[in-house]
């Protein structure tokens, strides 16, 4: 469970630096076409300008929200077997593997051949089973649910 845990977590943090990097070309890309209108248009405020800075605007909000993830990410502690679910545990339940981190959602552990869904602390499904212990069981969403392992 310990590989698991590592390759999970590496995966979630690789996972956020990724969509940082996508959101970053996205605004470098959008700099580089207002520039080359402004160029053209001798700074000419026409709709495809205003387009390109709504675009902006949004990838700016994503890239901020994603390095804010990092962070929060960065300070959740994942050493040590945890023993109770709770943030940086790592949760199989009878369907489903869990890592309690940052809402990233599911994840492939292509070494581990096993899919991960990363959740936050704020999940309605972490809510459910936070501070269980393994063998224990919930319900979620009209579905019984069993812990089998925690670390």
């Amino acid at each position: 469970m310990k590989e698991l845990k590592m390759a999970a977590v590496a995966a979630c943090k690789q996972e956020i630096k990724d969509r940082i990097a996508v959101h970053k070309e996205q605004l470098d890309d959008i700099n580089n076409s207002i520039e080359s209108n402004e160029t053209k248009h001798g700074y000419d405020n026409d709709d495809s300008q205003g387009e390109l800075l709504g675009d902006f605007e949004r990838y700016a909000q994503l890239r901020e929200e994603h390095e804010d993830m990092l962070v929060e990410f960065n300070n959740i502690d994942f050493h040590g077997g945890k023993k109770t679910v709770q943030e940086g545990a790592i949760v199989r339940t009878t369907d489903r593997l869990l890592l309690i981190s940052v809402g990233i959602g599911q994840l492939e552990l292509r070494e581990q051949n096993s899919d991960l869904f990363a959740i936050s602390n704020k999940a309605p499904i972490y809510l459910a089973m936070k501070g269980m212990k393994e063998n224990e069981s919930f319900t979620f969403n009209n579905k019984e649910f069993k812990i089998l392992e925690v670390y």
